[in-house]
């Protein structure tokens, strides 16, 4: 059991609470933060998480039945999705094609940055309030789920959200001035999201 507890407080571990931490963090704040600078610093965050998770242990195994706690609520994933949909406005809609819908489809699916970013912070956050808690077990139990998530699904959703802000940030400069005040050119078909900025992501 030792053993099993030490990835816990591996080196890689730890520093992949950091970086999980600072992204959620950082997307609470959302409503503080310019268009420009909330795209230049996300794209600078996924590939560290990305490459973090990639280098969670992998020998872990889960030691309890039950899983962890849940602490992010329906309304809690819903600001973070509504505060980036409304900085990211017609540029939070892309087209994907790396999706499971996309099995039954002959054409791109339609998802939005906000949804995307939403998802992955809700399974960061459980975890890393998890590990706030400071119960080795739990903390290991939690490790192991996020490592698999990551493997299953929101590791796909950072690299799809991925391409979709570099989209934004780097293919859409050439473009007139949105009212919005971002510079860029609507590459995604004329995309809009629902009237109510609803999203259909929370499970």
């Amino acid at each position: 059991m030792k053993k099993n507890l030490s990835v816990v407080y591996d080196k890689n571990t730890v520093e992949f609470v950091t970086v999980a931490a600072e992204f959620c963090g950082f997307l609470e704040r959302v409503g503080e933060i310019e268009h420009p600078e909330f795209v230049d610093k996300v794209l600078k965050l996924l590939p560290l998480l990305y490459l973090k998770a990639s280098m969670l242990p992998e020998h872990a195994v889960r030691m309890d039945e039950f899983d962890p706690e849940v602490f992010v609520t329906e309304g809690d994933y819903e600001r973070v999705r509504a505060g980036v949909a409304s900085l990211m406005g017609r540029h939070d809609d892309y087209l994907e094609v790396f999706v499971e819908d996309m099995v039954y489809s002959d054409t791109p699916i339609h998802q939005t940055i906000s949804e995307n970013l939403a998802d992955i912070y809700q399974v960061l956050k459980d975890f890393v309030c998890v590990y706030r808690l400071g119960f080795d077990q739990t903390m290991n139990d939690a490790l192991v789920i996020c490592r698999e998530g990551f493997a299953e699904f929101w590791g796909q959703r950072l690299v799809n959200v991925m391409r979709a802000l570099h989209d934004v940030k780097y293919n859409t400069a050439s473009g007139q001035e949105d009212n919005d005040g971002y510079t860029g050119n609507d590459l995604y078909g004329g995309l809009e999201t629902d009237d109510d900025g609803s999203g259909d992501r929370w499970e």
